[in-house]
């Protein structure tokens, strides 16, 4: 039977920048995913605060070729003030001016084509049946497209299977939010209105009587079109065919009614439901719970892929630490802590921004509080710092920005000037380690 290191069950962003670190540090990482990519999924908006990570893990320039739409911030019609606002990633001091909006199907194919690259050993069409963990390691049953049973062991499992969550629904971790009991409607329109001027890419976040809408511009040229509504009010209608539901909702919104007047549909209506929980804890015995696997607030400030990238890097330099001879009960605890605290940062917020009631220097200085900004940072700064998820990256004294910072300088500069002893974890690349590896 073979062994790894680590084992992550799931390819989305999670699974497979987790699986890109660890063979960036020299682990041996294989990786489960049940379908073939590219694949459909939903949650297109970055946030600025991931482009580090992706910079650390060295997949910017695959993402940067792969033209995506620049998102220069965010425009929000919400509040008591009915008249648009915008920030912008470019004023959080220290952060990046944009982030992107994505194709998930062609993004979390590059991501995880990356991992595979960095030497994760990547399985496609590979379904996990079951885990079994005997107090050292951990053996993982799956079946591949043809049925035929593959088993491995490791050390080390990262869920990060998505909202299926197999490790944390086996054991009975999830706890849902009754707060954000919503669900979501969306689909795609061809030829819809844009944003016009600076604007132009930013996300529109519209609030309406029955909720609010995402509008985002995508670059294949269609726009997404997504309304999130009460879940008890609205569960009937979208139990069924959710068109008739879905138009109804364009058309009360009349900042999206106006940009799709002339637009083409095209795509079919899809519903999310139940989807703001946590998990009373994000690790067990053997395993790690990374991404949607893990905890999902609100699609409202685009955190879904920022905080999955986050718990993949997170999750990986934790196992690192762990196989090194790290204090396990120590190590645990930080990655729980410091995940959880970047989540609760955004759930605390939302428990106010969805009051429409609010001006929006209300919403600024709320969100200098929540931050627990310095006194320097004012409460405007404080909001798009918030919404950047710059604050994630800045705990510790900013520590693991810049570690991040630091990763992705020796990355870009041993490659560029072909000293692969400069880059991270260069051991790799060395005949000792090989050897290691081979005995």
């Amino acid at each position: 039977m073979e062994r790894f290191d680590a084992a992550i069950i799931g390819g989305g962003p999670a699974g497979s920048i987790c699986a890109g670190f660890l063979a960036q540090a020299g682990l041996r990482a294989v990786l489960f995913e049940k379908e073939r990519f590219p694949r459909y999924h939903i949650g297109e908006s970055l946030l600025s605060a991931t482009m580090p990570i992706l910079e650390a893990l060295g997949v910017m320039p695959e993402v940067e070729a792969a033209g995506f739409v620049r998102k220069p911030g965010g425009t929000f019609i919400w509040g008591s003030d009915r008249e648009p606002w915008n920030f912008y990633f470019r004023e959080d001091p220290g952060g990046r001016p944009h982030a992107f909006h994505v194709l998930r199907s062609q993004f979390d194919h590059i991501l995880l084509k990356h991992a595979a690259a960095l030497g994760a050993d990547v399985r496609e069409a590979h379904q996990v049946r079951e885990v079994a963990y005997d107090g050292t390691r951990n053996r993982i049953a799956a079946r591949d497209e043809h049925g035929a049973a593959v088993e491995v062991e490791a050390t080390w499992l990262i869920d990060a299977s998505g909202q299926s969550a197999f490790v944390g629904r086996r054991d009975d971790l999830r706890q849902f939010d009754p707060f954000f009991k919503n669900l979501a409607v969306f689909g795609y329109y061809e030829g819809a209105e844009r944003l016009a001027g600076a604007v132009e890419g930013n996300i529109l976040s519209a609030a309406f009587a029955d909720g609010w809408f995402w509008y985002i511009p995508l670059h294949d040229g269609t726009i997404s079109v997504g309304a999130v509504v009460d879940a008890q009010t609205f569960a009937g209608e979208a139990g069924g065919d959710p068109l008739p539901l879905y138009l109804r909702l364009v058309e009360a919104c009349r900042p999206v009614a106006e940009r799709v007047r002339n637009a083409r549909l095209v795509s079919p209506i899809r519903v999310i439901r139940d989807y703001s929980y946590d998990s009373r804890s994000f690790h067990g015995p053997g395993y790690l719970l990374a991404g949607d696997a893990a905890c999902f607030i609100d699609p409202v400030f685009s955190t879904g892929v920022h905080l999955a990238s986050l718990a993949g890097y997170l999750a990986a330099r934790t196992v690192t630490g762990l196989l090194e001879g790290g204090d396990a009960d120590a190590l645990l605890a930080e990655y729980d802590a410091r995940y959880r605290s970047a989540f609760e940062r955004y759930r605390t917020f939302l428990y106010f921004f969805y009051d429409h009631h609010c001006d929006r220097d209300s919403y600024f200085w709320t969100a200098r509080k929540v931050l627990n900004a310095e006194s320097s940072l004012d409460a405007r700064t404080a909001f798009v710092r918030l919404l950047s998820g710059g604050g994630d990256l800045l705990g510790d004294e900013g520590a693991l920005q810049r570690e991040l910072a630091e990763r992705h300088a020796r990355f870009s500069d041993g490659t560029k000037r072909g000293r692969f002893a400069s880059t991270p974890d260069a051991s790799l690349f060395r005949v000792r380690r090989t050897l290691s590896e081979m005995e």
